[in-house]
């Protein structure tokens, strides 16, 4: 289903520094070819969020692997993630979904960094203006819950604009800057050889790379762990690497003490920070959220799924989140949005999510789109409903990068 990641890392949590376990998987737009005329490497790039750790939710999950997929086909490069207590990731799941919110904006960031210094072509490919990638945020159950409930995409860049130096988000994007520096050493050296008809072997899963981290469940599609390599020397080049970029990107930054954007920052008033990248390549952001728990109110103790104040509906006018909830809720109506769902979910009724889509579809300039596959249920197991999902994720994924959005 999924072909082994190029990349295999542990980010910091911007929320609280909890360790994360990610993959990053690359498009065949960079992965080396003998073509002369290889696809482009276009820049769009998904995060896909998986369901509630536990109940078993995990980055393996197969509908998660499912979207996964379907994305990296239409040319994206996607990264995968545990939220904090699910698989290798530490720390357990919370209480509110506030710390998730975290954790699932650390790998936007990295995201967004990574792509903006990946480019292992910049020699063999005549530069065209372009229009701005775009960034889908996407995820299924409990991840649905957590995208829908994420803030605008530029309310997250900003903790990574200019972080304290020794923070989560400093850390993020040192380490994503180093190791796109990395893939375009790997990646522009692979490419200029096929265009020179040297002779290649074909890629194997051990030039996926392992990054930080412990041991990390195998995953469930093939052995993968098994054949993965692990170089403790490598390792170590990336720390190095990481602390170098620190702190050559420092900038003297007076915060008037404003708390550091990371956990641990120092409040002196007079932080040293990681100074602005320039030209950010800043994403279009969309979203695809797979059977969301939109309206799901019951209590974790009866359910183990979402304490009644996470609904978005029920927490407006109770006092604190409301303006973060609209806004949450806004972007889905301003910037391009795919709901899909089924007809049968055991945990939301059909007519709740209709209302809900319906409600979003029906402002004025809504780009929302709700899709009700009929006989489905939230797993997705029916027969034939996993091919209806599919088709429509394909189609909104590559109507994204094949159109202004």
């Amino acid at each position: 289903m999924l072909p082994e990641p190029a990349l295999t890392l542990t980010l910091p949590s911007i929320h609280d520094a909890t360790v994360l376990d990610c993959r990053i998987y690359h498009p065949a737009s960079l992965l080396s070819t003998t073509s002369h005329h290889p696809p482009p490497w276009s820049r769009h790039a998904a995060v896909v969020a998986h369901p509630y750790a536990p109940m078993g939710g995990s980055y393996d999950d197969p509908i998660v692997e499912t979207v996964a997929a379907q994305l990296l086909r239409k040319g994206y490069l996607v990264g995968t993630f545990n939220f904090r207590g699910a698989g290798a990731s530490a720390g357990s799941t919370s209480w509110t979904g506030r710390p998730e919110r975290g954790d699932f904006g650390s790998v936007v960031g990295f995201l967004v960094y990574y792509v903006h210094h990946l480019d292992p072509f910049a020699d063999m490919e005549e530069r065209q203006p372009r229009e701005a990638p775009v960034l889908l945020m996407a995820g299924y159950s409990y991840g649905a819950m957590v995208a829908t409930q994420l803030p605008p995409l530029g309310d997250i860049l900003q903790r990574f604009e200019a972080p304290a130096a020794g923070s989560e988000a400093a850390q993020i994007r040192a380490r994503a800057e180093e190791l796109a520096r990395q893939q375009n050493a790997i990646l522009g050296s692979a490419r200029a050889a096929a265009l020179e008809h040297r002779s290649l072997q074909p890629r194997s899963p051990r030039t996926g790379v392992r990054v930080g981290g412990g041991d990390v469940s195998p995953r469930r599609s093939h052995d993968s762990w098994g054949r993965r390599s692990f170089s403790l020397e490598a390792e170590e080049k990336i720390r190095r690497g990481v602390s170098e970029l620190i702190e050559k990107t420092k900038g003297r930054h007076g915060h008037s003490g404003r708390k550091a954007s990371g956990h641990h920052g120092r409040e002196d008033g007079a932080e040293e920070a990681l100074a602005p990248v320039r030209e950010l390549m800043v994403p279009r952001a969309a979203y695809l959220l797979i059977s969301p728990l939109q309206g799901f109110i019951t209590h974790l103790a009866t359910m183990s799924l979402l304490p009644s104040s996470l609904s978005l509906r029920g927490s407006r006018g109770g006092g604190g989140g409301g303006g973060e909830d609209e806004a949450a809720e806004a972007k889905l109506v301003r910037r391009p949005t795919l709901a899909v769902y089924g007809d049968r979910d055991v945990f939301v009724g059909a007519g709740k999510l209709r209302a809900w889509a319906g409600r979003l579809q029906g402002q004025r300039g809504s780009r929302f789109e709700g899709c009700e596959v009929r006989s489905a249920g939230h797993f997705w197991a029916e027969e034939g409903v996993l091919g209806r999902m599919e088709r429509a994720v394909a189609e909104f994924a590559g109507g994204l990068v094949g159109e202004g959005v």
